[in-house]
């Protein structure tokens, strides 16, 4: 048996693994009808992957699917709007909470929201510097 798509296959042995895990807890600490949706599920995604990662016409597949460029595309301005909408609900959640936290006093609240500024700026610095390198090198 060969391996023709190796994300693919690790995925599957990751979706799998977590399958089981989640099922053998689910069976230790008591059935739910919630912890043995998401073990099926993940059963059932970690088993498609294994097989379509085993299989050379869908590894092809799915290999065409990746390298598509209208597809790359979408991934990218998605992924580019949802950073953007992340760093916006970072600053804005950030500057209620501690705006909150100080009128009513509450560090906890405080706390929160520089946590959320902070992630803000490093998630900032993350794309000036990935930015330069990309300047430079493409």
């Amino acid at each position: 048996m060969k391996i023709y798509h190796k994300h693919n296959f690790a995925f599957g042995l990751f979706a799998l693994l977590l399958g089981l895990l989640n099922l053998i807890l689910d069976l230790l600490q008591g059935f739910t009808l919630n912890g043995a949706a998401l073990a099926g599920l993940l059963l059932l995604l970690g088993g498609a992957s294994l097989i379509r990662s085993l299989s050379l016409q869908w590894a092809q597949e799915d290999r065409l699917e990746e390298r598509d460029e209208r597809n790359r595309l979408v991934k990218l301005k998605s992924q580019s709007q949802a950073y953007r909408i992340n760093q916006f609900l970072f600053l804005t959640a950030g500057n209620i909470l501690c705006a909150l936290g100080k009128l009513r006093n509450a560090d906890s609240l405080l706390f929160l929201g520089l946590g959320l500024i902070a992630a803000f700026l490093i998630a900032l610095l993350m794309d000036f510097f990935a930015w330069a390198y990309y300047d430079e090198h493409l």
